[in-house]
């Protein structure tokens, strides 16, 4: 088979044209934008109320989860799903700290498998606890050295669970 050279076609781009031709400009409407950062800013209002609710659905799974133990999984199953929406979302509100425990609590999840024992539902309460701190301090931001600590004595306990 006879080696072919190499042609790289570069399409053309008409984005521009394509959007003076459907009349949008270039630029951002000033009220467009005030009025998407007041939306934002009430969607970060909403986002306490639903992460205090959020906490509560948490606090009850592992509630379930450490009362009966027979059907840990599944309470696990439903403590790891309010995780991954506590984590999914605090970055977008202004609270990547919530992001970051919470990452750190599913990655945790995650390496131990659902049936968790007591000396790693341990370590899931200490996570839960400083979900709640950080909700009540409402540490926005990465919560400055606290924050920093804070992520980093939870690594610390999930090293020494893990025996590492």
């Amino acid at each position: 088979m006879a080696e072919k050279d190499v042609v790289y076609i570069t399409p053309p781009n008409n984005l521009r044209q394509k959007q003076k031709l459907a009349g949008v400009s270039g630029t951002i409407d000033p009220v467009w934008m005030e009025a998407a950062e007041r939306s934002i800013l009430t969607a970060k209002f909403d986002y306490l109320e639903a992460a205090q609710e959020d906490m509560a659905r948490l606090a009850a799974a592992y509630d379930k989860a450490i009362k009966d133990p027979a059907n840990r999984v599944q309470h696990m199953e439903e403590l790891y799903g309010v995780v991954q929406s506590i984590k999914g979302q605090g970055t977008s509100f202004g609270y990547p700290l919530m992001t970051a425990v919470g990452s750190q609590l599913a990655r945790f999840i995650e390496d131990c498998g659902e049936n968790l024992s007591d000396a790693q539902m341990d370590a899931v309460k200490v996570h839960q606890e400083a979900l709640r701190l950080v909700m009540q301090q409402k540490m926005e931001g990465d919560g400055g050295p606290i924050g920093q600590k804070l992520v980093a004595g939870l690594g610390l306990v999930i090293k020494k669970i893990k025996g590492e």
